[in-house]
């Protein structure tokens, strides 16, 4: 497939891009956003909290994205109309979160290309919307990206994104930049930049050497305006704004007010990281244990 404009889309983070955050990222430009991780073996046991992961309301490009190896699990789950709700199955083999790659899923899916490619085909197979698959420069000590791309791209994949680090950097350092180039002239499909997004001038870069579009993970915790500032456009609205839209949206997904506060918390520490007295605010935040603190803050701000 081809795209016919450079994306800037929101990446898959596990805990943090819940439906209202992906919302008011595409209000800021975001083209398209990629849900939390989903697990494959949890939606075949109809887990209400995962299917609950699932909810969309942004008018962006929607990709769902699934972990998982079970080739029987993933020919029954794909037949699960929630996907109707999004545009694109996105396939995680790139998280470096020890739970997951112990039990042989996210960048552990980089170590037997054959068995990975048995899971690709079915979810390609499966799958009624166009997969993409994330994934790592490699794990264990070998980089074998170009080899596990290819591979994706003889199994049908529509397009791939490439996170430059190893599995065993995690987040750590700087992505490897010539890694990028190299696997666009090693594939004929798109490839995605994921890493180390921050300016235009980054932006930029990778649409010169020819990806399809950039995938902003951190740059975006508390940021969501990132997406504006990269297209040269306008904010819609003030980061105030888009922290009481996010809180209000939430009040609807959680059930009592002690586990919204406890997940808000996070996201307000990120809102709050660039304004004056940081370091303070974020200490009283992680005092807060009522909707009302959070209000009277963000009603200071």
């Amino acid at each position: 497939m081809k795209f016919k404009k450079f994306i800037y889309a929101l990446a898959p983070m596990a805990g943090v891009t819940d439906f209202a955050f992906r919302k008011i990222c595409a209000d800021f430009g975001a083209d398209m956003v990629v849900s939390e991780m989903i697990s494959i073996k949890a939606l075949e046991n109809n887990s209400d909290r995962t299917l609950k992961l699932l909810r969309e309301e942004s008018k962006a490009k929607r990709a769902c994205q699934l972990f998982g190896h079970d080739v029987n699990a993933i020919e029954k789950v794909l037949k699960n109309k929630v996907f109707e709700n999004f545009d694109y199955i996105d396939f995680n083999c790139g998280c470096p979160a020890p739970k997951i790659v112990k039990n042989g899923d996210g960048s552990a899916m980089m170590k037997n290309l054959e068995k990975s490619r048995a899971v690709i085909s079915a979810l390609v197979k499966a799958s009624p919307k166009p997969v993409s698959v994330k994934f790592r420069l490699g794990i264990d000590g070998k980089e074998n990206y170009i080899e596990f791309g290819k591979m994706c791209e003889q199994c049908g994949v529509s397009f791939i994104t490439l996170h430059a680090r190893t599995r065993e950097q995690g987040y750590a350092g700087v992505v490897d930049k010539s890694a990028y180039k190299k696997l666009i002239d090693a594939v004929k499909i798109p490839v995605f930049w994921s890493g180390d997004i921050a300016t235009i001038e980054d932006a930029e870069y990778a649409k010169q050497i020819g990806c399809a579009g950039v995938m902003i993970g951190r740059n975006a915790l508390g940021n969501p305006e990132i997406f504006s500032t990269l297209k040269g456009k306008h904010a819609p609205y003030s980061k105030k704004e888009a922290i009481i839209k996010h809180l209000n949206m939430l009040k609807t997904y959680f059930k009592t007010e002690r586990t919204l506060v406890a997940y808000f918390k996070k996201h307000l520490m990120w809102y709050v990281r660039s304004t004056k007295n940081a370091t303070l605010t974020k200490q009283k935040i992680l005092e807060f244990t009522t909707l009302k603190q959070i209000e009277n803050l963000i009603n200071e701000m």
